[in-house]
């Protein structure tokens, strides 16, 4: 049943000072080793009486209205507080990418903000990814450069995200400071078509272009071992998707893909 946009905006501000939105994470798979080489944020509004929205259903109001900058703010503190549990359970953190909304990435004060995260929560370098869309890169080039050079300065890399969803331009990713491109679920499941074998040529082109400017790939939306195949032997580098495990709640990641000793009472206020 289709959310009542007025109904989701009514219950926002509510449901951000009652914490109903909740961490989610999708581990990021190395597609040599098998291993878990990361993982990606994601959010799930879970409601009081433990309704669940994904966010289809409610991050088209938020960039409507823009309450998508406080949620993207409270999801990355989130983010940094998960990774200060892990080391202080004296667990080695892997990285976590968070997704950030076009309105947040070129407020003022962004930079600045994410420097208090950092420090905060003291987060090494390299640990924190911020995911943005192909659509922020095709806007504001020159300041662009220069906003994603200081975050990189702080420790933190840049993941462009969605690649091939719109009008890509294959000359940004020479001319723009990223540190990581992720392919979108429709780019594989096209390729994936025997009948299409153009969009199969493209694909394999751009792993390969990716792979000559050293520029790490992940393939998301796999979901069958044959995907996974294509994409390895394309020179893709790693690979997210059901075909591996679906997003759940930190809790549940940290009892599959975390070793340690964790406390039930203070460990997971996620």
């Amino acid at each position: 049943m289709k959310r009542d946009p007025d109904e989701i905006a009514a219950k926002m501000h509510e449901a951000l000072r009652d914490k109903e939105f909740k961490l989610y994470l999708q581990p990021k798979i190395d597609l040599k080793t098998k291993s878990t080489a990361g993982a990606e944020a994601l959010v799930r509004w879970i409601g009081k009486k433990g309704e669940i929205l994904f966010p289809n259903e409610f991050i088209p109001v938020f960039e409507q209205n823009g309450f998508c900058i406080f949620l993207d703010d409270y999801m990355l503190e989130q983010t940094c507080r998960l990774i200060r549990q892990w080391m202080k359970n004296g667990i080695e953190p892997i990285p976590i990418s968070v997704n950030q909304s076009r309105l947040i990435f070129f407020q003022p004060d962004y930079t600045a903000r994410l420097q208090q995260l950092m420090e905060t929560y003291q987060i090494p370098r390299g640990v924190l990814i911020l995911e943005i869309t192909e659509g922020i890169a095709l806007e504001k080039e020159q300041h662009l450069t220069a906003r994603l050079t200081q975050i990189q300065n702080l420790g933190i890399q840049i993941s462009m995200d969605d690649f091939g969803t719109g009008y890509s331009s294959l000359t940004m990713l020479g001319s723009l400071p990223i540190d990581e491109l992720k392919l979108d679920r429709g780019f594989l499941l096209k390729a994936s078509d025997p009948a299409d074998t153009r969009s199969r040529i493209i694909l394999q082109h751009i792993f390969q272009l990716a792979k000559s400017l050293n520029l790490p790939t992940v393939a998301e939306g796999i979901e069958t071992v044959e995907q996974e195949t294509f994409v390895r032997n394309w020179g893709g580098d790693y690979g997210q998707g059901y075909l591996y495990d679906r997003p759940m709640p930190v809790k549940e990641f940290n009892t599959k893909y975390m070793r340690g000793n964790f406390n039930e009472k203070t460990d997971f206020i996620i």
